[in-house]
């Protein structure tokens, strides 16, 4: 079709002006199946990776409503209004004349998203200072705000305390993410200014800061009928705790695990309870317990939403990206019930 090779032109272009990869997924018939979405693109930076529904503007095209639903990117011949009304809406797009706007959490300490800029009457790619520098503690302290929302707020001390970083470091850090607009640090409660927007970061620091510097061993079981089972039942573990699809699965029965993920305090304690064989290309992963806080999900045998999420979103299998999505929904919901 036409409209394709248009789509296909402009994200080739985009691609080259910011040096970030654009994808196009295989949902693009269901995108287009009632022609309320064009298509379905998935731009990737670094093993992160950021999902858009596509409305492509033709003059004279009637779209069905879509509701209320994120991610979506306009695209087409917009015109300087146009443009001019999606950037005071925050709308991401791309224009068939190289203009876009698309804010992203990049995965460097250097920018935190593509911002509108003009060279030369071409449209680039400007880096934007973070309001922060990036750390490790920063991202344990992160994870806590997301695993733990919402409850009543803490004292900066014992914060500190369940995090495991100084108390200075919180205030610091909280003084921070309000500034960059991520939460309003309230009296009686620290709010989320846009949930999915803290996921996102969190994902992209835990992946960066966190996770590389976790002990982990992997595994198999001993035979086909003990993989099938620990696949097909809820195990819920004495001295672990499931994270990713198999945590996904325990939450909705959405789908069965090919792989494990599993985060323990006492590692060689769940080897023996699982009865497990040391295995360099094993799919059942055993990672040292990072965080010391209690989370809503504990008592379920799984890790928090958000360590959920971003586990999954650290995986290739298109089916793990699909299951985070459906993660993230849970999670968002979870905020307000």
């Amino acid at each position: 079709m036409n409209i394709d090779k248009q789509i296909k032109k402009a994200l080739d272009r985009f691609s080259k002006q910011t040096g970030l990869d654009c994808s196009i997924q295989s949902y693009w018939i269901v995108a287009s199946i009632d022609e309320t979405f064009d298509a379905f693109i998935v731009i990737t930076i670094g093993s992160a990776q950021y999902p858009y529904w596509v409305n492509y503007n033709q003059q004279g095209k009637k779209r069905p409503k879509s509701g209320k639903i994120e991610n979506v990117l306009e695209m087409g011949d917009l015109s300087t209004a146009q443009k001019n009304k999606l950037l005071e809406k925050k709308t991401p797009f791309i224009a068939n004349d190289g203009e876009f706007s698309i804010p992203l959490t990049l995965s460097n300490i250097k920018s935190n998203h593509v911002r509108l800029g003009q060279t030369a009457g071409n449209v680039t790619a400007q880096a934007v200072e973070s309001t922060f520098p990036s750390s490790e503690s920063m991202a344990r302290f992160i994870h806590f705000l997301a695993a733990t929302h919402p409850s009543p707020k803490r004292t900066q001390r014992v914060m500190a305390d369940e995090v495991g970083i100084s108390t200075p470091a919180v205030s610091k850090y909280l003084k921070e993410l309000q500034d960059a607009n991520y939460i309003v640090n309230g009296k009686t409660i620290i709010r989320l200014v846009d949930p999915g927007k803290l996921l996102e970061l969190w994902t992209v620091e835990y992946i960066k800061r966190i996770l590389p510097r976790v002990e982990k061993y992997t595994f198999d079981a001993y035979d086909d009928k003990q993989f099938h089972e620990l696949r097909a039942n809820p195990i819920k573990l004495k001295n672990g705790l499931w994270s990713a699809v198999k945590a996904a699965d325990i939450l909705t029965k959405s789908e069965l695990p090919e792989n494990f993920i599993i985060y323990s305090d006492k590692p060689h304690e769940v080897v023996k309870e699982l009865r497990l064989r040391p295995s360099k290309l094993g799919k059942i992963e055993i990672r040292k317990k990072f965080w010391n806080f209690d989370w809503k999900e504990k008592d379920k045998g799984i890790v928090d939403l958000p360590l959920i999420y971003a586990d999954l979103m650290n995986s290739d299998d298109p089916r793990d990206l699909k299951t985070a999505r459906e993660m993230r929904e849970i999670w968002i919901r979870s905020l307000s019930s």
